[in-house]
């Protein structure tokens, strides 16, 4: 018999095997208490708090809400473990919800194409990226402006990101539960779509992958990477949004923009 140690309680086979039979609503909502932590734990991974600090609340409640029909929809027969499950769910959720609520204006995604185009420009005529006043004297804006600017397109990149990432995860735990009479073309995309992570971080420079690793795969914070590295916050930041720029134009034809 198998258990998951969640939220501090123990939810084991036979308390979803109890809910299967029941349906009883107390009874998931214990489930429920005890895997809460599922949706405050993407919600922190995905940087939401900092990045949608006005709507955190509706995207919470938007989790939870899928948190419950995944309860609802579990089934413990299958050898899938709930978190595992709950926890991609919950995420692509999430992610959905974002780009339903229009999260980057049209005004938004223009401004950070200009200022794609006219690092392009400058690159091509100088042979190095613009310095910030360059390119915001370029661009015909003030340096606070230019910060913004930047600022949604880190925004835009790390949901971008992420979406890839839920993509692969949601494929490969869909192919581990589909038995061998599955459809083989769909494991080969889940294959490649993993392949393609792992070697576009590869490729990325030693700063580049070191961010990218303890950022998401270890959870640490900017402030705690930069103590890490000896650098400034801002610096990370820096690093982060060029690794993110890189991956981006590496695996643009899985994304969705």
């Amino acid at each position: 018999m198998t258990a998951n140690k969640a939220g501090g309680q123990v939810i084991d086979e036979g308390v979803w095997k109890e809910y299967a039979r029941t349906r009883d609503i107390n009874l998931r909502n214990k489930i429920l208490d005890a895997y809460l932590y599922i949706v405050s734990v993407n919600i922190k991974r995905m940087n939401l708090v900092s990045l949608y600090k006005q709507d955190i609340e509706d995207i919470t409640n938007h989790g939870i809400l899928e948190l419950i029909k995944c309860i609802e929809r579990y089934d413990y027969t299958r050898g899938i473990q709930f978190d595992t499950y709950a926890s991609i769910r919950v995420r692509g959720s999430i992610l959905d919800y974002i780009r339903k609520k229009d999260w980057v204006p049209a005004d938004v995604r223009k401004r950070v194409r200009e200022m794609n185009e006219c690092i392009a420009r400058f690159r091509a005529e100088h042979r190095r990226n613009p310095r910030d006043d360059e390119l915001a004297e370029a661009m015909g804006v003030s340096a606070d402006e230019l910060s913004e600017i930047r600022k949604s397109e880190l925004n835009m990149n790390l949901l971008n990101f992420e979406e890839l990432i839920y993509k692969a995860e949601s494929q490969g735990m869909v192919d581990s539960s589909r038995s061998d009479t599955g459809r083989p073309e769909e494991k080969t995309l889940a294959d490649e779509l993993k392949r393609i992570i792992a070697q576009s971080v590869d490729e990325l420079d030693q700063n580049e992958r070191t961010v990218i690793s303890l950022y998401y795969y270890e959870g640490l914070k900017f402030k705690e990477i930069a103590f890490v590295m000896d650098v400034t916050p801002s610096r990370i930041t820096q690093i982060h949004m060029k690794a993110l720029r890189k991956l981006k134009e590496k695996i643009s034809r899985y994304l969705t923009i």
